[in-house]
């Protein structure tokens, strides 16, 4: 077999920016017939699926509206609050029983937000501490990230954190909780935090890297409605050139899918919105919905581009209290949760949850649009949904709500409830998610054992 005729490592290199490219069935070796082209992906496999996604919403659920049912033949029921993700039931499992006992009290008292947050990817208790003496333990995602760059299959960015509030890193924000704690699932290591992207712009322009400019030069090429892209376009039409049919089609259709976020994101897409009327952000004012949504097109493309295998995004920040004017929740998110059984609030408390779960039927909706070897990129990728506190009222850790969706390509079945034993540690999912990621574990946090999510 002759050398491919793309490298998989070939890049575009546009306007102070490179741009790396989608897979492309001209990345594998010349001289296999269509017989050999199915067992290649096949083989290839290990390397270009092995993703893990990991979501985070705060102050717990509704169970009154949230949890689904089971019907006849086993298959689940979107509730209230998860009918948004109507449609992606063949995708999404339903974990019950789960717990994370080290985000209860355990003797610390008071600061079940905080401790929810530090635990969620760690299964560690954190160190209650307002200062800079902070230590929890390493997340899931980074000991994905580390394994796979181990083996051999380490990206452009190790890992790619996101979230739609910042990222403190100190003072006093729950119960004498630092806030790095709330504001914060991926630790590179127990005393390091990895920071988040919170602005779709910033998220964008890490990932193509429009590297050479200041920021002076970034935002004059913005209002010149410059692209990434200008400056690539012969080399694009080269490559387009030299290979296939369906590839040309991948390759436009990736670079339009390019262009079309970068206009979003540069505000064509939102000439008309009066920003004096939409809420104030980190990263400028915008609709929260829009916002999220164009974060996860960013992080769709991350996959596509392999430019990271693992993303952790959380959707507010632990303890938020932000209103959600958008769904016309006046109250704050925080305040709400703590209905004590006050219908309006119950009420808005779910509009807040349908609004979380419209989000991730937005990132789910991304995935599978995306198209690579011939499945979607929902199908090579597994994501876990979820929270580490249970009923937002009442402040519990066990039977929370988990979700995980995608990932069929690694075996991951959907479409089902399954009820674990009550107490089960939420580390032996976390545990599962890591070995069908390509980076198995024999022990992490407080886990008992192996969740398989082929099971």
């Amino acid at each position: 077999m002759r050398e491919p005729l793309v490298h998989r490592r070939t890049v575009l290199r546009g306007i102070g920016a490179t741009i790396a490219l989608p897979w492309l069935e001209a990345m594998l070796p010349r001289g296999i017939g269509p017989s050999a082209l199915a067992a290649s992906h096949a083989a290839l496999a290990p390397e270009r699926t092995a993703r893990a996604v990991f979501v985070f919403f705060p102050n717990g659920m509704n169970p009154a509206t949230w949890r689904p049912t089971m019907a006849a033949n086993g298959a689940w029921v979107p509730s209230t609050s998860l009918l948004p993700l109507k449609g992606f039931e063949r995708n999404i499992t339903v974990h019950t029983g789960l717990r994370h006992q080290r985000a209860e009290a355990n003797g610390d008292g008071p600061g079940d937000h905080a401790r929810s947050a530090a635990c969620f990817l760690t299964g560690m208790q954190p160190r209650k501490t307002a200062g800079d003496d902070i230590r929890v333990g390493k997340s899931i995602d980074q000991e994905i990230a580390d394994a796979l760059g181990t083996a051999g299959r380490s990206t452009r960015l190790r890992s790619l954190e996101l979230g739609t509030e910042p990222a403190m890193t100190a003072g006093n924000c729950d119960s004498g909780y630092s806030c790095a704690y709330s504001a914060n699932i991926s630790w590179r290591s127990e005393s390091l935090p990895n920071g988040k992207e919170t602005d779709p712009k910033a998220a964008f322009e890490r990932l193509f890297g429009r590297s050479g400019m200041t920021p002076e030069e970034a935002a004059a090429q913005s209002r010149s409605r410059r692209s990434v892209l200008d400056g690539a376009a012969a080399q694009a039409k080269r490559i387009a050139g030299i290979v296939g049919r369906n590839d040309r089609e991948r390759l436009d259709e990736y670079l339009d899918a390019v262009r079309d976020l970068e206009r979003q994101i540069d505000g064509d897409a939102l000439a008309e919105i009066d920003a004096k009327d939409l809420p104030e952000f980190e990263g400028g004012p915008m609709d929260l919905a829009r916002r999220t949504d164009l974060l996860s097109q960013v992080l769709a493309l991350s996959l596509q581009t392999d430019a990271t295998r693992v993303v952790t995004f959380m959707l507010a920040n632990e303890g938020s209290n932000r209103p959600y004017q958008e769904i016309g929740v006046s109250q704050g998110h925080h305040d709400v949760s703590h209905h004590g059984n006050d219908a309006a609030k119950m009420d808005a408390f779910t509009r807040i949850n349908t609004f979380q779960s419209e989000r991730l039927a937005a990132l789910l909706t991304a995935l599978s649009r995306t198209r690579e070897g011939g499945r979607s990129l929902l199908d090579t990728t597994l994501v876990l949904y979820g929270s580490a506190i249970t009923d937002g009222n009442a402040h519990n850790h066990d039977d929370l709500p988990i979700l995980v969706a995608g990932g069929s390509v690694r075996g991951h079945r959907g479409g089902r409830i399954v009820q674990h034993a009550p107490g089960t540690p939420l580390c032996n999912l976390h545990l599962g998610m890591a070995a069908a990621a390509g980076a198995p574990m024999k022990s992490f946090g407080d886990s008992t054992g192996t969740i398989a999510i082929t099971s």
